[in-house]
């Protein structure tokens, strides 16, 4: 369980999400700023308004495919490790391998910080 939950932090952190999430907030930031400017018309609030929405409808679909590669790649390992182990899967799906698995990730991350120095 400790090391899948490693490979599974690892590939998260190596994911883009949190390019993606900046993506999405400064997208609604920008469009708050532009739906509350008093000086823009709006002829031109309704042209920025559609970019806005296409930027962050975009980031928010790339989002959703990087959930669909980490949950995907978790099925896919803790599949595999119940034909190792038989009774894996029931263990990792239960109250005590949820608790577990939160936290061997969390103390894999407090390493990882610690010895990254950051």
């Amino acid at each position: 369980m400790v090391v899948l939950c490693a490979l599974l932090v690892e590939l998260v952190l190596r994911l883009p999400f949190l390019r993606l999430l900046d993506a999405v907030h400064r997208s609604s930031n920008r469009a708050l700023h532009v739906v509350t400017a008093k000086a823009v018309s709006d002829h031109w609030k309704e042209k920025a308004m559609g970019a806005y929405a296409r930027r962050t409808f975009i980031a928010s679909a790339q989002l959703t495919g990087l959930l669909v590669i980490a949950f995907g790649t978790a099925a896919l390992l803790v599949l595999g490790l119940d034909r190792l182990s038989n009774g894996f899967q029931s263990f990792i799906l239960s109250w005590t391998g949820i608790f577990g698995s939160i936290a061997a990730a969390g103390l894999y991350v407090a390493g990882r910080r610690r010895v990254s120095g950051g």
